[in-house]
């Protein structure tokens, strides 16, 4: 397989369950996520809530469809993050760290982003990967 691939998330598919899924079937321990297009929906995001450290974060949703206008980030095996973040992210079960940063546009063109947490593709999300 070659290290660049593109990862098609259908409508209603969870986008972060996607990726992971994509990961372990081709057996990439390690990729980064260079961007994405498509729609999406339903999103949650993660952004900072005070000016020090350690980091503290608090999550906000953002509800209907969206055009994504950012989304990138790193994909890797959980032994390979950086240790300072362990305490941010919630404990999943999946053996990856899933650290994508997105933006997306709503309806009127309001624009939201931040560390996202959650989601799903609205009618479809390219999202392009480089196995590293």
């Amino acid at each position: 397989m070659l290290p660049f691939s593109e990862l098609t998330i259908p409508s209603g598919a969870d986008i972060l369950h996607s990726l992971e899924d994509f990961m372990l079937q081709n057996g990439w321990e390690e990729a980064v996520v260079v961007c994405a297009i498509g729609s999406v929906q339903d999103l949650v995001f993660a952004t900072p809530i005070q000016n020090e450290l350690p980091l503290r974060v608090s999550t906000f949703p953002c509800w209907g469809a969206a055009e994504i206008l950012s989304f990138n980030g790193e994909i890797m095996l959980k032994e390979r993050m950086d240790p300072a973040l362990k305490d941010v992210y919630p404990v999943k079960e999946s053996p990856l760290f899933t650290h994508i940063h997105a933006s997306c546009a709503r309806a009127g063109g309001q624009v939201t982003g931040g560390g996202l947490w959650g989601g799903k593709a609205f009618r479809s999300l390219r999202v392009f990967l480089y196995r590293v």
